[in-house]
């Protein structure tokens, strides 16, 4: 008969499996990284099975894995909440929260008028596609994330923080620039155009565009990240696409203009797990956009 997964091993599991890395997950817990691996190692002979491959930056889990994670990560939840209710600390004068955002400037504004007001609550922000974003959240690896375009899923509690257009940017050298008008698909059809990757909410508003209009276009670049797109841009290399609010540069080397085709205006979601809710910080992020 095998024997039964301890809680200080289900601890050790979710804390590999939210941060990443052995390293990481020790630091979290204030342990040791051998004794970290210790009680991985020992999941792992005990019920034959591999839970993490570890690889050079740290451990990534298997399919096994992520089904035993999904099924406890209530765990770490569970333990902030007893947390918070007997150290009296609901003041928040302590703290931390783990926020990925789709773009710096409207998640920025919010997360400084956080900290304005929970100074001692640390906060952890990192970035990512539309994709990566969302993932992130439902695979609880953040507490909330701030994004444009946040589905309409069970799971989430979301609330409208703001709204913006996909627009193009342009050097401001250009013809079209210098036009100082509201430019149509037809219009950039024939030029060099930068395109982001597939899972940006940005290219799919692009795309949905190009194709209701019957417009086909082959990209001159395509770029994974929106700040390299801005650049590429700045240094002349052709004309980008980005959500209006996404960037706060003012190069007068770029000029932003409205797309004809592109005037549905998508909301700027903050959003959460539901049942993080119960968790303070998390709760006076949400409220604060409210």
């Amino acid at each position: 008969m095998r024997s039964k997964i301890s809680y200080a091993q289900l601890r050790a599991f979710n804390a590999v499996a939210k941060e990443g890395s052995f390293s990481a997950a020790a630091r979290r817990l204030g342990l040791s990284q051998p004794a970290v691996t210790a009680q991985i190692k020992a999941i792992e002979q005990s019920h034959g099975v591999l839970l993490f491959e570890r690889t050079g930056d740290g451990a990534r889990m298997t399919p096994l894995a992520k089904t035993l994670f999904q099924e406890t990560m209530e765990l770490s939840v569970i333990e902030e909440i007893a947390t918070d209710i007997l150290s009296a600390s609901s003041a928040l004068k302590t703290g931390e929260l783990n926020v990925m955002c789709g773009a710096p400037n409207p998640a920025m504004a919010l997360i400084s008028e956080f900290r304005r007001r929970y100074p001692g609550v640390r906060i952890n922000a990192s970035f990512g596609n539309w994709h990566q974003v969302t993932t992130a959240l439902h695979e609880q690896r953040c507490d909330a994330i701030i994004l444009t375009g946040v589905p309409d899923d069970d799971a989430f509690t979301r609330i409208a923080y703001m709204e913006q257009r996909a627009i193009a940017l342009v050097p401001s050298k250009h013809p079209l620039a210098k036009r100082g008008k509201p430019v149509s698909l037809s219009e950039l059809a024939d030029q060099p155009l930068i395109f982001r990757t597939e899972h940006s909410l940005t290219q799919t508003a692009v795309e949905k565009a190009l194709k209701a209009a019957a417009i086909t276009i082959e990209p001159a670049l395509r770029l994974g990240e929106r700040e390299a797109v801005y650049e590429a841009v700045l240094q002349g290399v052709g004309i980008g696409f980005m959500f209006e609010l996404a960037v706060t540069r003012d190069d007068p080397a770029v000029t932003r203009l409205p797309i004809i085709e592109l005037e549905h205006r998508y909301v700027e979601h903050v959003a959460c797990l539901s049942r993080n809710l119960r968790r303070r910080e998390v709760k006076a992020l949400m409220a604060l956009v409210e």
